[in-house]
């Protein structure tokens, strides 16, 4: 009786453990694919062009050779693409600063049939850190996220003095019918 619950209490330990994700892009696309990846959602991710761009006109091809260099600049930090073929990503691009930062944006989408973007959400905008920082930070939420933990401890308001996500925060939210970042109604 005793090896059963043994057995019983082990067998109930591993199978609630995560499993652990391959986060590496190049585990599922090519340099290539992960460059046409990047231009796919750069018009999300990135600041509209100050060419009296809006979110209405920003697929316009005036704006191509921007947001070409922007996707460029950009770094696939992790992607995770799970068997329902939704794409989990975290792309980072450099941010404002004195010293080189960069933010990370995470986030999931799906396509249709013919490969176009049927659906997509930003979960989480990390604050602006220096790319050691950022990467080590990064991995951690994209875990989580992939996971579906809880990643309210990160959060601003609830971590101290360490700095994870700067949005969503109280004033901030993803609206993912207009796919961007927008202020909450209150």
């Amino acid at each position: 009786m005793k090896n059963y619950l043994l057995l019983s209490f082990l067998f109930l330990l591993f199978s609630c453990e995560k499993e652990k994700i391959n986060s590496n892009p190049d585990h599922y696309l090519t340099k290539e694919k992960q460059e046409e990846f990047k231009l796919s959602i750069v018009r999300y991710y990135e600041k509209l062009p100050k060419k009296n761009a809006t979110h209405e006109t920003k697929f316009d091809t005036l704006h191509d050779s921007y947001y070409i260099k922007k996707a460029k600049n950009s770094d696939l930090m992790y992607l995770y693409i799970d068997a329902d073929s939704t794409y989990y990503f975290a792309i980072a691009k450099i941010a404002p600063s004195l010293k080189i930062k960069k933010v990370a944006t995470i986030g999931k989408l799906k396509k249709d049939q013919s490969g176009a973007i049927s659906y997509y959400e930003e979960a989480i905008r990390t604050w602006k850190m220096e790319e050691a920082e950022l990467k080590q930070k990064t991995l951690l939420l994209f875990e989580k996220y992939v996971n579906n933990e809880d990643l309210s401890p990160y959060y601003t308001k609830n971590s101290g003095n360490e700095f994870y996500i700067e949005f969503p925060d109280e004033i901030n939210e993803y609206d993912v019918e207009k796919r961007q970042w927008a202020t909450k109604n209150q």
